[in-house]
């Protein structure tokens, strides 16, 4: 990896001394946290981003109705205060905090919720299908006065409120200014690049650089429990060493993912805490299933998907990748879903033997030189089994080694590929769907064949769920996967609310995707974290789900 060329103190000296101010008040120290991280805020607009810290940005500086409690599937109130459920279970009533401000001054209402989710609803086919999940089955949102909204959902919804956890609240009167005609500026602004923003959480955004340093000026006008310290310094690295030469020498004080390579040896060291989580982030190999790619269309069989999965020998990968920090998962929800997992699926074993066996079944014949050859069709000609695997630069993984261990199972089943590398999240993205990517017109991922990539996931199987449909084609869909049939099992499995009906369907849904092979699942990586022992206050599991994740840490004593 390159070495970064930032020094930490340098770099922030003159911007951390202005967001301390000077002293500290009110419970709030003057302290600023430094977060090392190889993760990066690659966006703060709700409706456009790929990466889980711009996610966990947004949740820090964007209100959001409800938020989960520390190591509980519980939740509580963010800007809502209460919530009650109508009898027939299709209104929620949410109670709003009167006291919340954005960050201009201009008052938080229940207009600026209201406004969201319909803006939201209005434009979830194209613009906003980003947030999409969030307003699942909304029909409307209305504020009937300042402090009080009411959603109305078309049914009554299992996952209403574990959906609405993931919704940011924006601004009414900064955002709607941008909706137009058709709500494409919605999905085309970029506040990042346009600081300072309005905002409503325990921070504002005082700087920002795409790999680079992200400054969280703690908000004191903020309705809810107050930042414990005056600044969050996010600092991206490139380099994985510099990274954890600062955390030892205190210019870091804590490092949001430490390199698996290194936690062992890290734990030891005098003055710094090790923690290692159940993660939340899956690895996989993603196959374009788009029916209408233009090549390499055998790629689209799910028998040869899955005679090359046999080919991929994941205790390898777990042992030599992620030096024993992960396991095995076979279901696309992964194992952050605890009771939604179906632990029925598979599973996939490393078998050379049946591999090869599978493929020459299917009529693959191996050609003087090794390679498999596929036999000419009407779709296209005959051609060798050899294809690309697009690998991103911004994996916070080892990739190319991950992919060195799939080239030499595939090449002993007679399958040649090469790494084609796929630059930072946007540029992956364009490369899976195409520049032509529209999902009404139904264009896109005509292209690419595979990838190595990698999933966070989330508590309720939603999200994951949604990912393959066609409504989240060119927003969330990395696949291509077009199958009415699993969209029809989408849409219903949220309006289950006998928990085991809706566990049945779920179960369905993941076998549906398990034998179609839009994934290969992989492994499901541990989170570790590292801080030193100055600071206290970490609630772990909470990252995306709740604003405590930076507001509760803060120096010992």
């Amino acid at each position: 990896m390159r070495s970064r060329l930032l020094i930490v103190p340098i770099v922030l000296l003159s911007l951390l001394a202005a967001a301390c101010g000077g002293g500290s008040s009110g419970g709030v120290s003057s302290k600023v946290l430094k977060v090392g991280t190889i993760n990066y805020v690659d966006s703060l607009n709700p409706y456009n981003y790929i990466e889980a810290s711009g996610y966990n940005a947004m949740v820090q500086i964007y209100p959001m109705l409800i938020q989960y409690q520390p190591k509980s599937n519980e939740f509580e109130g963010d800007l809502a205060d209460s919530w009650s459920l109508s009898a027939d279970g299709t209104v929620y009533t949410f109670k709003l905090k009167t006291n919340g401000k954005w960050s201009d001054g201009t008052p938080i209402t229940a207009d600026d919720a209201a406004w969201t989710i319909n803006t939201t609803v209005k434009y979830q086919a194209d613009a906003t299908a980003n947030s999409a999940g969030a307003v699942s089955h909304v029909v409307k949102a209305e504020a009937p006065s300042a402090d009080t909204l009411t959603i109305t959902y078309d049914a009554p919804i299992a996952n209403a409120l574990p959906q609405l956890q993931q919704l940011s609240i924006l601004p009414k009167h900064v955002w709607e200014k941008l909706e137009g005609t058709d709500g494409s500026g919605l999905k085309k602004y970029a506040p990042q690049e346009q600081l300072p923003i309005v905002t409503g959480g325990p921070y504002t955004i005082e700087k920002w650089e795409l790999k680079g340093t992200t400054v969280f000026k703690a908000d004191p006008n903020f309705y809810g429990p107050k930042s414990k310290v005056s600044a969050i310094a996010l600092v991206y690295y490139t380099s994985e060493d510099a990274m954890l030469a600062d955390l030892r020498n205190g210019e870091v004080d804590w490092v949001d993912e430490v390199p698996i390579s290194a936690a062992t040896a890290l734990a030891k060291e005098k003055g710094i805490v090790v923690e290692e989580i159940p993660g939340a982030e899956t690895t996989n190999i993603t196959w374009n299933s788009n029916p209408k790619k233009k090549q390499n269309r055998e790629l689209l069989d799910p028998k040869v998907k899955t005679a090359l999965s046999m080919a991929v020998d994941r205790d390898r990968i777990i042992d030599v990748v992620f030096g024993g920090h992960a396991k095995k998962v076979e279901s696309l929800v992964g194992n952050i879903t605890g009771k939604w997992e179906n632990a029925n699926l598979g599973p996939r074993v490393f078998d050379i033997d049946a591999a090869n066996k599978a493929l020459d079944e299917l009529g693959y014949a191996k050609g003087s030189d090794g390679i498999r050859v596929v036999p000419a069709s009407a779709e296209q000609p005959e051609h060798p089994m050899k294809y690309d695997i697009m690998v991103p630069d911004s994996l916070n993984f080892n990739g190319k080694r991950e992919f060195e261990i799939i080239r030499d199972g595939f090449a002993q089943v007679g399958v040649d590929v090469t790494l084609h590398p796929g630059g930072d999240s946007t540029a992956a993205y364009t490369y899976e769907t195409g520049d032509d990517c529209d999902a009404t017109a139904g264009t896109g991922y005509s292209d690419f064949d595979m990838a190595l990539w990698d999933w966070v996931g989330y508590r309720d199987p939603d999200f994951m769920l949604s990912v393959v449909t066609k409504a989240q084609w060119c927003s969330w869909s990395d696949t291509g996967y077009d199958n009415p049939d699993y969209d029809a099992m989408y849409v219903k499995q949220a309006t289950l609310v006998d928990e085991a009906a809706r566990k049945k369907l779920v179960d369905e849904m993941q076998q549906h995707i398990f034998d179609n092979v839009p994934y290969t699942q992989l492994v499901n990586m541990n989170a570790i974290h590292a801080y030193r022992t100055g600071w206290e206050g970490f609630n772990l599991d909470l990252s995306g789900y709740s604003k405590r994740y930076y507001t509760d840490v803060k120096p010992v004593g």
